[in-house]
């Protein structure tokens, strides 16, 4: 614990994105140590990133990962862990004379919630329990490859370029997104012996957005199934 405080200590010097993340990350290995319950969580999530003045991108993936439960007094408990979320999205814009667009979407990303969590007891085996708090979304990965059957002339305004795009690490001018991304969310679910079922949706809280001053959210629901060990 006392190198988890050191390390933590250091990140001052550093850039205030990078320390958010590690702080995060150093606060989730905190909590792990002194956790009480160790779950293997499985789901489904369905992320959205919206804007003005941009259409909406719908993800379809999986997410898989470990948390770990604090227990606090009066049914309440702390929630935190390392979740990987694996992402897809296909997207067709279509133009005249049938021409399209079509962009396809796939991603990585790493979540790291700190939730607070009340149960209820139902029976001696069923507990009904609600949660809420913060999640950090860490960008891993995300390459946006667009492919276009269109005829126009680059000087046309309707051209898109067909290319291939890493979002975080590429100079694409239209697509750069920040890897950060802070979320706000809440849920709830049933407990049955070791098994959790729950579903949730986070709000995300800062601009992606990297390249100008249209502001670009990322947030989704999910449901997941966990069991305890």
């Amino acid at each position: 614990m006392l190198r988890i405080i050191s390390l933590i200590f250091k990140t001052y010097r550093m850039k205030t994105g990078l320390k958010i993340r590690l702080l995060f990350v150093f606060f989730t290995l905190a909590c792990t140590v002194n956790a009480q319950i160790y779950r293997l969580e499985v789901g489904y999530n369905n992320p959205v990133r919206l804007g003005s003045n941009v259409s909406s991108i719908y993800f379809n993936g999986i997410k898989l990962g470990g948390t770990a439960e604090i227990d606090m007094k009066n049914n309440f408990s702390l929630l935190t862990g390392v979740l990987y979320n694996f992402v897809y999205s296909y997207k067709v814009q279509n133009y005249p004379s049938l021409a399209a667009v079509k962009y396809e979407t796939q991603g990585l990303f790493m979540n790291f919630p700190v939730h607070v969590n009340y149960s209820y007891p139902i029976s001696k085996t069923i507990r009904a329990f609600g949660f809420a708090g913060p999640t950090l979304n860490l960008g891993l990965y995300q390459n946006l490859k667009i492919t276009s059957t269109q005829t126009y002339l680059p000087s046309n305004p309707l051209y898109v370029k067909p290319r291939t795009i890493d979002v975080y690490n590429g100079n694409d001018p239209v697509y750069q997104l920040n890897r950060l991304n802070l979320q706000l969310g809440g849920g709830g679910g049933v407990q049955w012996k070791k098994y959790q079922i729950k579903a949730g949706y986070d709000f995300g809280l800062n601009n992606l957005n990297k390249i100008d001053t249209n502001k670009l959210y990322q947030g989704g629901w999910y449901v997941s199934l966990s069991y305890s060990f």
